[in-house]
């Protein structure tokens, strides 16, 4: 077991950022969460699945959550809002239904909030995280989850919404019909809702996890703050701790975003500079950074990871503010899935044609390969 410092915390905001892929909740919205623990006297702890018991459950909790239409905000800004987070309400609603709580709990994803998250619910009730999350990096949708490709039950599955609403699923037809109920409640609700799901066995979640990925979100954050300090190149820095690749350099020529459905969806249009001059890129946005074109022509792809970075500083970018303003220089970094996404079934829910698009998956170091 770890216990995390002051230090960890921000090296992982940092790291975190980057690998959420330019959603996976919001650093503003972690922070205060992070502050709250350590000024509490309650402890971050994270543990290696290998140091939990056989037989005990393990479950993920995470908001779930994106853009609504602006008369759906304004239809709940009228209810009172719990002091209590809804994801320690749906975490607590979990337990009780099984009759038993968690012996650790699990990220989703690696984002700022979504990794801050089940630390803050952990560190609240005395408990750890797992070391890892179900993804590898952040992803728009709950059914996106190395816990499906792997054929891990969802249910039962706890609901809280910022307002006090609560429900439990006990059965679902698949995880994408648990995405659209989560999600309806979620836009029901302004845009958020706290989520306790997927109650498995510690060696079922052994087999389905990205092992270590909240450790190496905090050497990633640590490799950049490092290199700021020193003054090297802080896209160097990224490039080489993510063991990654430099796809593009460029100023943002454009940045189109709408919200709803329960999702940031949008364009980025990167005009490039330095080495990539004279060439345009291209990436779409739902939620999370998932798709690109370069010079018109399809490039990397989910569920490779796709990485957009302030260009002097090495701070991961967000699509759900207002990052992406024009003449800002960025750079977009790219790395390997992790080879669940790389199977049969894990480019099926993860790949492109998920989204919509006519577009077969090619892994991300053949690309690289092919344009140089």
């Amino acid at each position: 077991m770890r216990i995390l410092s002051e230090q960890d915390l921000e090296d992982l905001l940092v790291g975190a950022r980057i690998l959420g892929t330019g959603g996976g909740g919001e650093v503003e919205w972690a922070k205060p969460l992070v502050y709250e623990v350590f000024r509490e006297g309650w402890e971050f702890k994270i543990m290696d699945i290998s140091e939990i018991p056989r037989g005990e459950l393990l479950a993920i909790v995470g908001a779930v959550g994106g853009g609504v239409e602006e008369d759906i905000k304004r239809k709940v800004e009228r209810l009172p809002k719990l002091k209590e987070r809804p994801e320690i309400l749906a975490e607590n609603l979990l337990s009780d239904f099984l009759k038993k709580k968690p012996y650790a709990l699990v990220p989703s994803e690696i984002g700022p909030g979504n990794t801050v998250l089940p630390l803050y619910v952990a560190a609240v009730t005395g408990r750890g995280v797992v070391d890892g999350d179900c993804c590898g990096r952040a992803k728009p949708e709950i059914a996106i989850s190395t816990t499906n490709v792997m054929k891990l039950s969802i249910t039962p599955l706890a609901i809280s919404t910022p307002f006090g609403d609560s429900m439990i699923l006990t059965k679902t037809v698949d995880d994408y019909r648990a995405e659209d109920l989560c999600r309806f409640m979620a836009i029901a609700s302004g845009g958020l809702c706290g989520v306790a799901r997927c109650p498995n066995k510690a060696e079922d979640y052994e087999r389905a996890l990205v092992k270590g990925s909240i450790s190496d979100s905090i050497r990633i954050g640590g490799e950049v703050r490092r290199a700021l300090s020193s003054g090297r190149d802080p896209i160097t820095a990224v490039v080489e701790a993510l063991n990654g690749y430099r796809l593009f350099e460029g100023e943002v020529e454009s940045f189109k975003r709408q919200e709803k459905s329960g999702f940031m969806w949008g364009t980025i249009k990167l005009k490039g500079i330095e080495e990539d001059k004279g060439h345009i890129m291209k990436i779409w946005f739902k939620n999370e950074y998932l798709i690109s074109w370069l010079d018109g022509k399809p490039f990397v792809t989910c569920p490779d990871t796709i990485c957009i970075i302030d260009a002097e500083k090495g701070d991961g970018l967000s699509c759900w503010g207002d990052d992406f303003k024009p003449g800002r220089c960025v750079a977009v970094i790219g790395r390997q899935s992790h080879k669940i996404w790389r199977t049969n079934d894990g480019i099926k829910i993860f790949g492109p044609r998920h989204f919509g698009f006519d577009i077969d998956y090619k892994p991300i170091e053949e690309l690289v390969k092919e344009t140089k």
